[in-house]
């Protein structure tokens, strides 16, 4: 198929005397301006893709980070837990011995104290990683219907 080249005559022969040169003209400068503009989207379009590409493989260290630590606390937390276990048991045990107030007394604050440093040994819950602005899909807006 031949293509002619378009040029500001050519158009307003085949398009008629009511059309006028400088609107004929105004929309090969736009057409020009599109060609133009089109090599820089595609070179912001790989740069943006270049960015999300080192934005998740960074979000996706940090959520592997998150999973460990959170492991981590989880199996800290079960040895805890089973240290409180074992602190209740003996205070059980020194309650059913124990003849006195004092005594009673006695082994609850050491029940109290065992129970505080096996709490203290959990470390801190673990903050999520926030997904990178660049990664997360917009959400069209809601028109509101007419």
């Amino acid at each position: 198929m031949f293509k002619e080249r378009l040029t500001v005559n050519t158009i307003a022969t085949t398009q008629g005397s009511k059309v006028r040169r400088t609107a004929v003209a105004a929309l090969l400068i736009a057409g020009f301006a599109l060609t133009s503009t089109t090599a820089s989207f595609a070179a912001d379009t790989a740069a943006t893709k270049g960015d999300r590409v080192a934005a998740r493989t960074a979000y996706q260290a940090q959520i592997t980070a998150f999973k460990a630590a959170e492991a981590a606390r989880h199996t800290a937390a079960d040895a805890a837990h089973a240290t409180i276990d074992a602190a209740r048991v003996t205070l059980k045990a020194a309650l059913a011995a124990a003849k006195t107030p004092a005594a009673k007394t006695a082994a609850k604050a050491a029940f109290e104290v065992a129970r505080k440093a096996a709490l203290a040994t959990i470390p801190v819950k673990p903050v999520k990683p926030v997904k990178p602005a660049i990664l997360v899909k917009a959400t069209p807006a809601v028109t509101p219907a007419s």
